[in-house]
């Protein structure tokens, strides 16, 4: 997958493990700017019936409620095909975003990039 280039943009999207198509890496700022250009991409990544995405978000620097919201999406509409999004997230100021914006239980967030692709598979929500 190529990544989301333009010269003056501040975010992006690459697949840094072309061998592994279940992680991207979201990077910079992960606002309504980025969630326009980006979402339809994420959505479009389809890690089949029981899968998973893994998006690492270590590289990013903001997060606002358009960037929390396509995240939403993207998790929703993984779970219709019972699949799920793992967050990959350490930054502890991200974190406080996503618990203050009341989504600390509907988010997976793993602390590393082995950690999210064990997801237990049967945490797959009903």
């Amino acid at each position: 997958m190529p990544a989301y280039h333009d010269t003056d943009a501040v975010f992006g999207m690459t697949a840094p493990h072309p061998e592994d198509p279940r992680v991207v890496e979201l990077w910079g700022e992960l606002d309504i700017l980025a969630a326009h250009h980006l979402a339809g991409r994420l959505q479009d990544l389809s890690p089949g019936q029981g899968g998973i995405l893994v998006a690492d978000l270590r590289a990013v620097t903001f997060l606002d409620c358009s960037g929390l919201s396509m995240l939403v999406r993207v998790q929703e509409r993984l779970r219709t095909r019972q699949a799920r999004l793992i967050l990959v997230l350490t930054d502890p100021f991200l974190l406080r975003v996503i618990r203050l914006a009341g989504l600390g239980g509907v988010l997976r967030v793993a602390a590393d990039l082995d950690s999210a692709l064990a997801w237990p598979v049967r945490d797959v929500p009903a």
